[in-house]
């Protein structure tokens, strides 16, 4: 083949792989599960999930929050660190107020002391439903 035939496949195959990754780049997210289907296998992955908050809990040594969350198909503990928590009340909004309200997470799944957690990515990854 003559190099100038090979340069318009290149070219043209660049082009289109461009013109997917821009169509298909608004699609791509993070997983959509309810808390029953989120397991090992899940670790260090990000998942969004939905449900109520069902316990609200501050850690002793820290401004750290543990939120129970909960759906029809189970219950799994959110983790917001210090950071996300300063983050957050510095929109007037306290995490008290979560308390039984219907929230959206998007955090990535891990385990501690052999339970599975969702680490709460920053504090815009939290949504309150309406």
């Amino acid at each position: 083949m003559e190099d100038r035939i090979l340069f318009r496949i290149a070219l043209t195959t660049s082009i289109l792989g461009i013109i997917g990754i821009i169509l298909f780049s608004g699609q791509i997210g993070p997983n959509k599960v309810v808390i029953g289907d989120i397991n090992r296998g899940m670790l260090d992955e990000e998942v969004m999930v939905e449900g109520v908050v069902d316990d609200l809990k501050q850690s002793p040594n820290s401004q750290t929050y543990f939120l129970e969350l909960m759906d029809s198909t189970g219950k799994i503990e959110v983790v917001i660190f210090d950071k996300n928590v300063d983050e957050y009340e510095k929109n007037n909004l306290k995490l008290n107020y979560l308390l039984k309200r219907r929230i959206k997470v998007l955090g990535t799944v891990s385990e501690y002391n052999g339970h599975l957690e969702l680490i709460l990515k920053d504090a815009k990854s939290l949504n309150v439903m309406t």
